[in-house]
């Protein structure tokens, strides 16, 4: 007579993993979209080289010359501030930072990027004004692309415009960044560029979007952040300078500039694109660099 084996003991629930089982996706943070795991880790990894190809670009001209043009020294005893952009790092405005200093500014500064500038365009704006605080009295501030956004809103949100003398946006996507088939009346009259945009928007909302930077998808055209921001400045005491290139690369020319006001001007600049484009007009353009010190050594 044979003995029974005792029954096997049921598998805890923790340890039930089979290989075959599809692994749950992984949720947005706008809704809990589903995502693709492997899309999200491309673009972490995107965004990680990103911001090493930024700081290598930045040794580039570590030992570049400062900027010398014929305009006088500057003679005010006002703080600047330098904000960077997307993706941006303290090295890469090391160039700017020692040509203000040696047209006469005593004190500059370059802000810190929050998280490398891809997190919240308010945050980093908050920042600032802590920057601003500690500087005491009044500012000038040069804002490298998003940097610019960030300038704004510090002045028209955050009570900047009382210690805020001028603001200098270099490449900065004023009037947002354009996505949209509306935003390009030409093509938006192709049927065939209709469709396409159609679905290659529907893959991008379902995809890249949810995973994009928040800063990013505050500067996209249309953006409740800028709506709340909007092109145009506050009228008061602060003057404002947009700086913007043909050759930019990155943030188109139509989105550049700041719409005509009281105390707004407005430059385009002349160079190709080898001292027209994104990274140069806020380093070894020495245009772009005149045109800015020009405007903040005012009184």
């Amino acid at each position: 007579m044979s003995r029974q084996q005792p029954p096997t003991p049921p598998t805890p629930p923790d340890q039930d993993r089979h290989r075959s089982a599809p692994r749950p996706p992984d949720r947005s943070r706008n809704g809990g979209t589903p995502v693709d795991v492997r899309l999200e880790r491309a673009m972490r990894l995107l965004r990680g080289a990103t911001v090493h190809g930024v700081k290598l670009s930045a040794r580039a001209w570590t030992n570049h010359p400062i900027h010398q043009t014929e305009i006088p020294r500057v003679t005010h005893d006002r703080a600047l501030v330098i904000v960077g952009g997307f993706a941006g790092s303290i090295d890469f405005y090391t160039l700017l930072r020692r040509s203000y200093e040696g047209a006469g500014f005593r004190r500059v500064a370059v802000m810190p990027p929050v998280d490398n500038a891809f997190a919240d365009i308010r945050q980093s704006a908050e920042r600032l004004g802590s920057i601003v605080r500690l500087l005491g009295g009044e500012v000038d501030i040069v804002g490298h692309s998003e940097g610019g956004l960030m300038a704004r809103w510090f002045v028209k949100e955050l009570g900047g415009a009382d210690v805020v003398r001028h603001v200098v946006t270099l490449g900065t996507p004023n009037r947002g960044l354009p996505v949209r088939i509306e935003d390009y009346p030409w093509l938006e009259r192709s049927a065939m560029a209709r469709r396409v945009h159609k679905v290659v928007d529907t893959i991008a909302d379902r995809t890249v979007m949810p995973m994009a930077s928040v800063a990013l998808r505050q500067m996209l055209r249309g953006s409740e952040f800028m709506a709340t921001l909007g092109p145009e400045v506050p009228e008061g005491r602060t003057e404002y300078l947009a700086v913007r290139s043909r050759w930019d690369g990155v943030v188109p020319y139509g989105s550049a500039d700041l719409p005509p006001g009281p105390n707004v001007a407005n430059v385009a600049l002349r160079s190709g694109p080898r001292q027209g484009n994104h990274g140069a007009i806020a380093s070894t353009s020495v245009e772009a660099f005149t045109a800015s010190l020009t405007f903040v050594r005012r009184d």
